[in-house]
């Protein structure tokens, strides 16, 4: 009797952070605007791990949902980028600590419709090799082990805008205090383009109880629900929220909580 034993470790995928386990990457995220002549831009990934790995360059599109999920689709879109841009290398190999620079270039934009066009640079591990296989002598039987390590994959919005009427504008529709002492706050896009911006909440002396960075709501939705971790023991009477422009870093939005 022959006995097959196929152990698996779970794959993972990684939506964009700043640094991974096994890799680095920056900048976090590419613009192009198509009334610049910069046609070509960068991104570096560095191998932080203590192998020798292989990665995949390509392209990925997302829907997001109210909830911040993005989840992968297939179906064309005329304001998906990645038709608009091209990549080098589509492969490569690091040794640790080893960097390596992907270049992106914008093709040209005279045929495209004004808009904003997004899609999603994927860098993935691959592994190489096949499943080893181990026969012990005298035995009828075989174990064929695939060991499989946690691939990582990462992410990058690219994004593409032409026109000169675009804009966008965020509003707080509804905000309240979680048990686990983080606020809820439910915000809405308002405009042609993608919102991008910082969460800042500060108490009644202007001091900061907590912050998240780099929120962004897609064109695929229109309201983003966000939980934002307060200081423990944090006094939320008369706590003002505050929106900053992600980029730039300047005040968009002051609001008075009422909790």
């Amino acid at each position: 009797m022959i006995k097959k034993i196929i152990k698996l470790n779970l794959l993972l995928m990684l939506i964009p952070q700043l640094v991974w386990a096994n890799i680095s990457v920056f900048p976090y995220s590419i613009d192009f605007d198509a009334n610049s002549n910069k046609r070509v831009q960068n991104i570096r990934i560095i191998n932080t791990s203590q192998e020798t790995q292989t990665y995949r360059v390509s392209f990925v599109n997302f829907t997001q949902d109210d909830n911040g999920k993005l989840t992968e689709v297939k179906e064309n879109s005329p304001f998906y980028a990645d038709k608009y841009l091209s990549w080098s290398p589509r492969q490569f190999t690091l040794k640790p600590n080893e960097v390596q620079t992907i270049n992106v270039a914008r093709k040209s934009l005279a045929q495209a419709p004004d808009g904003e066009f997004v899609s999603h640079l994927k860098v993935s591990e691959v592994l190489l090799g096949a499943p080893k296989i181990k026969n012990k002598e005298g035995s009828q039987s075989d174990t064929i082990s695939m060991q499989l390590r946690a691939l990582f994959a990462i992410t990058i919005p690219v994004t593409i805008t032409k026109g000169d009427n675009l804009y966008s504008k965020t509003e707080v529709l509804s905000y309240k205090l979680l048990p686990d002492n983080k606020l809820n706050i439910v915000f809405k896009r308002l405009g042609n383009k993608s919102s991008r911006f910082n969460v800042v909440i500060a108490d009644e002396k202007d001091k900061n109880i907590g912050r998240v960075n780099g929120i962004k709501i897609y064109m695929s939705t229109d309201t983003l629900s966000v939980n934002i971790p307060l200081d423990k023991n944090a006094q939320t009477h008369n706590a003002v929220l505050k929106l900053e422009d992600a980029k730039t870093k300047e005040e968009i939005l002051r609001k008075a909580l009422h909790i």
